[in-house]
């Protein structure tokens, strides 16, 4: 039997989940709090999450799927874990460096 179907299902999408951190939680729905999930077409990147969720494109941030950084252009895939960070200075020391300020003591 012939007849319209509803678009919705004929396109394959994906459900994702997004934790945002820092000052990323900004972009939570209005009184969320938490992991969020989104739902996005079967073959979005990144860069298609991001435009989803309102973060502009040129915006710099760090990205992580399922644990490991990620670049815009990776492929998402259903059940992904998604961590938005903001970047941050410094990292971990190299091994001799010193880790604070008061090094040395006082």
């Amino acid at each position: 039997m012939g007849g319209l179907r509803d678009a919705r299902t004929d396109a394959r999408t994906i459900t994702v989940t997004v934790t945002f951190f820092a000052d990323l939680r900004r972009f939570l729905p209005r009184g969320a709090d938490g992991p969020q999930r989104y739902t996005v077409p079967g073959h979005a990147t990144v860069h298609d999450l991001l435009a989803t969720i309102g973060i502009a494109l040129d915006a710099d941030i760090t990205v992580a799927v399922d644990g490991e950084q990620a670049s815009r252009e990776t492929p998402l895939h259903d059940t992904a874990d998604v961590m938005l960070l903001s970047p941050m200075e410094g990292g971990a020391a190299a091994e001799g460096e010193a880790t604070s300020f008061n090094e040395g003591g006082a």
